[in-house]
């Protein structure tokens, strides 16, 4: 799925005529990660596609998803189904999952599964536009917040600014999994 969201990063930047260097100064994303998610070496973190969408001049599911938007108000994702399938270890040190279909008029937020390998580095804090609302389903997960540090665990939440820096990182001996709700 990474090769799929770097392509329609690159046709989209290219679509527009704008360089790499021009939609890295914009987003905020140095040149080198911007090339390798065109490239499909890496996969953008939730925060770098909100970031993407904006400077390219769409929703975040147009990046994961490249669908065409949905007409109904009411749209149902059965248990299982994802309409963008896992994205793959992000630098933000989680893989995710779309749990809504792509483009519904109306919806101004997006929920994510996020899965957290407590094994991987702890990743550097980021801010991006908009709110997050996240709850623990299983595990331990360590929010870092404008320079704190928070202990999440099974059944907590937290609401937050994302124009704050911060991240998410799995703690203990086994991944942990979270809910996240962004709005965009």
């Amino acid at each position: 799925m990474r090769k799929y969201v770097g392509e329609r990063i690159k046709a989209l930047r290219e679509a527009q005529e704008l360089s790499l260097e021009q939609v890295s100064k914009r987003a905020g994303i140095a040149v080198e990660r911007l090339a390798a998610y065109e490239e499909g070496r890496a996969v953008p973190a939730i925060g770098a596609v909100i970031q993407l969408s904006r400077v390219l001049g769409l929703k975040s599911e147009g990046l994961l998803q490249g669908a065409e938007a949905a007409k109904e108000s009411l749209t149902i994702c059965r248990c299982g189904d994802s309409f963008s399938g896992d994205q793959g270890n992000t630098e933000q040190s989680y893989a995710y999952r779309t749990l809504t279909r792509p483009g519904t008029g109306g919806h101004r937020m997006e929920p994510f599964l996020i899965r957290f390998d407590p094994t991987t580095p702890k990743p550097v804090p980021i801010t991006h536009e908009g709110q997050e609302f996240v709850h623990i389903l299983e595990g331990v997960v360590e929010l870092t917040y404008d320079g704190h540090s928070y202990r999440l665990e099974t059944g907590d939440s937290a609401y937050l600014d994302s124009m704050h820096p911060h991240t998410f990182h799995g703690l203990g001996d086994r991944p942990a999994r979270m809910l996240a709700v962004v709005s965009a």
